[in-house]
């Protein structure tokens, strides 16, 4: 439980010690997953004997765990089978993890022994690896909406694969038209819930559903891969329901659902399922898909889905060997000028989305030169955990409003620049953002433009003297033809951040939005400096002692020290 006002949250764990069968347990915090420099509440019982607590850290060896100089381990219950406590969401103590609203990992384990300890530290005896986990979660959550309407009002209809045998590829994009169930098309209904049916959990990356925006043209049913779909398959792009790694159930605001059904809504959707298979394994039958709950007493608005975030292009690169890399995407004030309605939006829902190689993605939302409240942020972003998370602040964003959507990208150990694409092996830097009252606007988002990217091989291949063969030849072979090294990735940042772009400021039906010249359009005037948070903490004297905080890390190229650093003293 959150408790906001207080500024803390409440645990309870159960089965902790299986009525006396294990001696400690402990429960803590890392920042990316690692057990290594992780925050531990440690409890140890003896039942009718003994019972303590401890906050301590672990070292760059998770063996190793030292007792912290403050205690913030709050004991509101022991017993022989569970544990409750608290723990405030900044504690000021250098060797306790902040607390914050995106992705955080829960560290946990349970020995059959008490631990020894000698001048406030001590090694952990060997244990079973069933006794330890890791689990990715967003503690500072949204509190969970709940239908208002009765159970029994609600309908649910499913689309879903009928038991595809998925290919032997590392990628495979597998699409299904369908045809919505004839009292769907009689009159409009609102989403108000959906959820994903998911048959191999190893093998499915992400799913999309789309409403076919076509009038009433006929659109035939389809079951293959998604490069052979009929053309008019293609009109079947708005977004409808989605999902990802690590992502549940989806819950819309009591005043607001997704519109499906009734006069003049094509009556065929299009189920799009991403395999991720790099082991190219076969013999797999497939049938996931998704649980879609609708009511047909209409709430008060309309929502809709909005991508925000970079096009799915090879335009776009990132050098290997960097620990931080940033790309921007940008929706710009031209765009929401165009197509928003005078009094805006309200967001009230963000998905961010990358894939291997994403560490840290952000939405920020710009007035002007004013940068109001950052949309929504993961410092710790991990591709296996890619909820759709409500956000406690909706945020309305008007008329002339710009958001800004950076991801950054860990390509240490990677011999070769990582380009933008479907496959997984590529990368992808999206925000799909939830909101209220629906418009024409399906897609915000940019890429460097065509005229920029062919100036930078250019110069590269006459300046820098790089293998590049023809400046306006395949990207692909231009970024690979790069002998890259620190400055010349320098260098491609500026490029990206100060050269014009080619914005999508597109429609349902793919059409940009008349009005404005899209494919050289100029960057914002405002700077994209480091998004810092406050923290109200006294300067306290453990800031100087010998070890390393651990909430700090491996620092990028904008100040922000939020990356794990696995080479740090102990």
């Amino acid at each position: 439980m959150v408790d906001w006002p207080k500024k803390e949250v409440l645990f309870y764990i159960n089965n902790t010690f299986d009525n006396g069968k294990f001696k400690t347990f402990a429960i803590g915090f890392s920042q990316r997953g690692e057990l290594s420099r992780c925050d531990l509440c440690v409890f140890s019982s003896v039942p009718q004997i003994y019972q303590q607590v401890y906050d301590s850290y672990t070292s760059r060896k998770f063996e190793h765990i030292t007792k912290d100089t403050q205690q913030n381990c709050e004991v509101m219950h022991m017993d022989e089978n569970s544990v409750a406590f608290r723990r405030k969401f900044d504690t000021c103590d250098p060797q306790d993890i902040v607390f914050h609203s995106g992705t955080m990992y829960i560290v946990w384990l349970r020995l059959h022994e008490l631990l020894e300890w000698s001048n406030n530290s001590t090694i952990l005896p060997n244990h079973s690896k069933q006794n330890q986990g890791v689990l990715p979660v967003q503690l500072l959550r949204a509190d969970k909406i709940r239908i208002p309407e009765n159970r029994q009002v609600l309908k649910k209809f499913e689309v879903r694969l009928n038991k595809v045998s998925i290919p032997a590829a590392e990628t495979t994009y597998w699409c299904k038209i369908q045809q919505l169930d004839p009292w769907l098309t009689i009159a409009k209904h609102h989403i108000v819930q959906f959820e994903p049916i998911i048959d191999n959990e190893a093998l499915v990356h992400h799913m999309e559903v789309f409403q076919c925006v076509a009038g009433n043209a006929e659109i035939p049913t389809y079951n293959g891969p998604c490069q052979d779909m009929p053309q008019s398959g293609h009109l079947c792009s708005k977004v409808m329901a989605l999902w990802a790694m690590g992502a549940g159930s989806f819950t819309y605001p009591r005043e607001a659902g997704l519109p499906i059904g009734g006069k003049g809504f094509n009556p065929h959707i299009r189920l799009e399922v991403h395999f991720n298979n790099p082991k190219m394994l076969s013999g797999y039958n497939d049938s996931s898909g998704m649980r879609i709950n609708v009511v047909s007493k209409l709430r008060r608005y309309d929502a809709a889905i909005m991508e925000l975030g970079l096009e799915y292009t090879d335009k776009m690169a990132i050098p290997p060997s960097q620990l931080a890399f940033p790309l921007h995407g940008y929706c710009i004030a031209e765009c929401t000028k165009i197509a928003l309605p005078k009094k805006g939006i309200v967001v009230f829902g963000s998905q961010l989305h990358t894939h291997l190689r994403g560490v840290r993605v952000l939405t920020r939302h710009f007035r002007g030169i004013t940068e109001l409240p950052v949309l929504n942020r993961d410092d710790f972003f991990s591709h296996h955990y890619q909820e759709i998370r409500q956000l406690r602040h909706k945020h309305h964003v008007l008329p002339g409003d710009a958001l800004v959507t950076s991801c950054y990208y860990d390509t240490r150990g990677y011999n070769t620049s990582t380009l933008g694409g479907f496959a997984i092996s590529d990368e992808m830097c999206v925000n799909y953002i939830h909101y209220y009252p629906a418009t024409e606007l399906e897609v915000c988002k940019s890429s460097i433009s065509e005229n920029s990217l062919y100036e930078y091989f250019l110069y590269m291949k006459n300046t820098q003297k790089q293998n590049i063969s023809t400046p306006n030849g395949p990207r692909s072979e231009n970024y690979h033809a790069i002998d890259w090294n620190p400055t010349r990735a320098n260098e491609l940042i500026d490029v990206y951040v100060t050269e014009p772009i080619s914005m999508q400021c597109n429609r349902s039906n793919g059409l940009r939005f008349d009005g404005f010249d899209w494919e050289n359009a100029p960057l914002q005037s405002f700077q994209l400096s480091p998004p810092n948070e406050s923290r109200m903490c006294p300067s306290v004297q453990s800031e100087i002692r010998w070890f390393k905080s651990l909430n700090k890390g491996l620092c990028d190229n904008y100040g922000d020290c939020v990356y794990a650093d696995t080479k740090m003293k102990e």
